[in-house]
């Protein structure tokens, strides 16, 4: 559930559709989702479920920030 991201986007003033949420669990990730962020989600290869949406998948935190500096 998005909850604690909308809080924070509220108040902070964060626009969430341009906003990143990463993450390697897929709670995480759906929760951005969810909240309206474009996700990423790092595959550590957990033997866990999947992330039902994301926008890109890497391996590693290092291609995640790769990802976001291309698109800005």
């Amino acid at each position: 559930k998005p909850g604690a991201i909308l809080s924070a986007a509220d108040k902070f003033k964060i626009d969430l559709s341009n906003s990143y949420m990463i993450g390697d669990r897929w709670r995480d990730v759906n929760a951005g989702f969810n909240a309206g962020c474009r996700t990423i989600f790092i595959n550590y290869g957990y033997s866990e479920k999947m992330p039902e949406h994301y926008d890109f998948i890497v391996e590693n935190l290092f291609e995640a920030a790769k990802i976001i500096l291309k698109e800005r």
